[in-house]
């Protein structure tokens, strides 16, 4: 071989290693929460997420960024319902997370909050088997926004976790006990959102119910 072709060939291994390695680094290893929540909304549906022009049903759906830009509803199996509750009337709080920001091969930033809703019960089972998540109309732990990937983005992740809310809790605790009084709602409290410490923080169980969708700016 000659000078020159070695020389190529080492250009080449030396930038496949500095590829490798990086996707290494970046490679965000996800809570165990949001991993078992994406694999188990494979197999079994629990969870419905409502926007006003469309039904998030199946998991890995595409929804535009637009149509998933207003406050979601919920609504929860039956199953679930009664696979997770303790008690009557029991309340549950869900989280919306990007897991993929600001690009799914370079998530640094992930997970992104995108909102914490609380005080929510579980309504009458229609037809289909499911009940709305019931309560206030905001997300008042943490208000909702909607997907915004860059626009050269590859889609990105949005999951949503459904947990049963710890008994003697309220939106109000909730936000106290996370550090969120006076931090405000802009980007810099959601950026990097710590899952594993928030669920520890408040004493949650296992995902009731789950599911996910891919956006893209």
């Amino acid at each position: 071989m000659s000078t020159d072709k070695r020389l190529q060939v080492d250009k080449r291994d030396g930038l496949n290693d500095i590829v490798q390695r990086s996707h290494s680094i970046f490679a965000m290893k996800q809570p165990l929460s949001v991993e078992r929540t994406i694999s188990d909304s494979k197999t079994a549906i629990t969870l419905r997420i409502h926007f006003p022009e469309t039904l998030v049903l199946e998991p890995a759906s595409n929804v535009a960024a637009t149509a998933a830009a207003p406050p979601p509803t919920l609504s929860l199996s039956a199953y679930a319902i009664e696979k997770s509750a303790t008690k009557s009337g029991a309340k549950y709080l869900v989280i919306s997370l990007d897991l993929d920001a600001p690009f799914p091969s370079f998530p640094i930033l992930s997970p992104i909050l995108h909102g914490i809703q609380a005080d929510l019960v579980a309504g009458t089972v229609d037809e289909n088997g499911f009940a709305p998540l019931e309560g206030p109309p905001n997300w008042q732990v943490m208000p909702y926004i909607g997907p915004g990937p860059p626009k050269l983005s590859a889609p990105h992740h949005y999951v949503f976790m459904v947990f049963e809310q710890p008994e003697g809790t309220d939106a109000a605790k909730i936000r106290s006990a996370l550090g969120l009084e006076g931090r405000g709602t802009g980007l810099m409290p959601r950026m990097r959102w710590d899952q594993e410490a928030f669920e520890r923080k408040l004493g949650l169980c296992d995902v009731v119910a789950g599911n996910f969708f891919f956006s893209r700016g």
